[in-house]
């Protein structure tokens, strides 16, 4: 009967132990499975966190540097408001703005007048060496590269170039029509005639930022000097004959 007994005391200890072991393995298999999880789980978290805030990032940026416009309008003209060009009629379409930004696009129209675009340019100054100071002085051109029409606004401190952009009607047409790309820093349809006209528009534009200078003027040579360059040119000639 003692016999007996300690066997089932036996089995029981074993039994006991293989239940103990089987435990730990599946508690080991549990915290490795659940390990494995959370570093995968983290990792992509770690990807993903990255991505989105470049992605932000780079939204952002765009909307501070990037602004579209797009609007249509049916208008009728005003005497142009650039002074000396009181004489001229002109529907403004996109207005010079502070900080001087620059539009790009395409604007479609048709008027009941043949117009010609015009494109605004700002600020044509010469830089006075002041990088903090702006630049006021507006930049003088030799004669003998023609002339150009530097316009002052109002305010004596901004000046404007005006292009004007005639485009190619169809002739014997009544009403006139154009699309055409554009890039400046102001927009409108214009008549030299000073004749009144009513125009349809659509205009797509993303203004782009503020231009960087580029100027490159030649230096007029003194009038001394020129004189005496044209003195010896006719020297020259003289002698030749």
């Amino acid at each position: 009967m003692m016999k007996k007994s300690n066997i089932n005391c036996m089995q029981w200890i074993l039994n006991h132990n293989n239940n103990n072991n089987n435990f730990r393995m599946i508690s080991t298999l549990l915290t490795f499975a659940f390990f494995v999880i959370s570093f995968i789980y983290f990792s992509e978290s770690i990807q993903i966190v990255p991505a989105i805030a470049q992605e932000n990032n780079q939204q952002s940026q765009g909307t501070q540097t990037r602004e579209q416009i797009v609007q249509q309008g049916i208008v009728t003209s005003t005497p142009d408001p650039l002074p000396g060009h009181e004489a001229h009629q002109s529907i403004t379409i996109l207005r010079l703005k502070e900080g001087n930004p620059t539009y790009q696009g395409t604007l479609t129209f048709t008027a009941s007048k043949p117009v010609e675009v015009q494109i605004l340019h700002r600020n044509m100054t010469q830089s006075t060496g002041n990088a903090t100071a702006a630049a006021t002085t507006v930049p003088t051109i030799p004669p003998d590269f023609g002339t150009m029409s530097i316009l002052p606004l109002p305010g004596g401190n901004v000046q404007v170039v005006s292009s004007l952009v005639l485009p190619q009607y169809p002739e014997e047409a009544t009403s006139f029509s154009a699309s055409l790309p554009f890039a400046g820093n102001g927009l409108a349809l214009h008549d030299l005639e000073g004749d009144e006209f009513v125009a349809t528009y659509t205009v797509v534009a993303d203004v782009v930022g503020s231009p960087q200078r580029a100027d490159d003027i030649a230096i007029a040579a003194p009038e001394n000097q020129a004189t005496e360059e044209e003195e010896e040119e006719e020297d020259g000639d003289e002698e030749d004959n």
